[in-house]
């Protein structure tokens, strides 16, 4: 995708999420995935699992037989971790890419959590998307992600002591001068 294109979509994309300056990641996480199944015009149920011994997988996206989608999401303790996860899933629907296709014995075990790790392993195992439909979905992924945490105080880190904001604020504006290219 080239530059262009892939700014034109992650503007889109951040105009649709409408985050109030204050949300939380996890208010953003819920918006991606409401925002994710008005975009499949279908219903999107999320699952956080404990994904282990799954070699660089943290999350998995797939198509049910009743036309539902299942992601699947690393249960992380951090909700920015499950943000990017989520973001990275929602890129693979913005690019187009097929996920994989679950019968309808598998979609079943989603009904049983306890199931959840080894469906994830199903999922990884069965996914058809190429090395560089992960890379350009894990780039556009990154570039969401910078926008959406750019020029942002969230309000899940507001507890920060003073001197942590501060110093954190100095760099954001910063780094914000250098990549305006003011220097």
């Amino acid at each position: 995708m080239n530059r262009r294109r892939l700014r034109k979509l992650v503007d889109e994309v951040a105009r649709d999420l409408a985050l109030p300056p204050d949300a939380t990641h996890q208010e953003a996480s819920r918006r991606v995935c409401e925002l994710m199944s008005e975009r499949l015009g279908r219903r999107v149920d999320v699952r956080f699992a404990a994904i282990t011994n799954a070699v660089c997988l943290s999350g998995a996206t797939a198509l049910l037989e009743n036309g539902t989608y299942l992601v699947i999401c690393a249960d992380s303790p951090s909700w920015y971790h499950r943000l990017h996860v989520l973001l990275h899933e929602f890129a693979h629907v913005l690019l187009e890419h097929q996920p994989v296709a679950l019968s309808r014995d598998e979609g079943l075990r989603r009904l049983a959590p306890h199931l959840l790790p080894r469906m994830a392993k199903i999922i990884a195992g069965r996914t058809t998307l190429t090395e560089d439909e992960e890379r350009e979905a894990e780039n556009l992924a990154d570039h969401l992600l910078e926008r959406l945490t750019e020029h942002r105080v969230w309000a899940d880190t507001a507890e920060e002591p003073a001197h942590v904001r501060r110093v954190a604020e100095s760099l954001e504006g910063r780094s914000r001068w250098v990549r305006r290219g003011d220097l």
